[in-house]
């Protein structure tokens, strides 16, 4: 499974590794799953330093429009993505910038940059 997931309800965190190449599907599949486990909610970091997105023009549209269907039932939490490519970096960061009104999701490069952005962030 591309995805691994860790809901934490005590600290409201949810902590993801992404690894393989990584679809549309199975990019739905982690945030229903994290709808599921009630996380959506809770600041997010996803380690998708071993991952690669295999998103189409048009899938990343139908990513962009299943956060907004999700966000009408629950406000998402702000999310860290940790990459390791300027393409991953490029690739979050135009989700980024489509969801921006919804909610926050950046890319970063260091481990302990991501970790420190999420610390100074407050979910509902």
């Amino acid at each position: 499974m591309p995805f691994t997931l860790n809901v934490n309800h005590e600290d409201k965190e949810v902590d993801a590794v992404a690894v393989e190449p990584i679809t549309y599907a199975d990019t739905v599949n982690h945030l229903l799953n994290e709808r599921h486990f009630a996380g959506l909610a809770y600041k997010e970091f996803i380690d998708a330093r071993g991952a690669v997105f295999l998103w189409t023009p048009e899938e990343i549209r139908e990513i962009v429009a299943t956060v907004r269907n999700l966000h009408e039932e629950l406000h998402f939490g702000p999310t860290a993505v940790l990459v390791s490519t300027d393409v991953a970096f490029g690739t979050v960061r135009m989700l980024q910038l489509l969801i921006e009104d919804l909610t926050e999701v950046r890319p970063f490069r260091v481990e302990r940059e991501a970790r420190a952005w999420l610390s100074t962030k407050s979910t509902v």
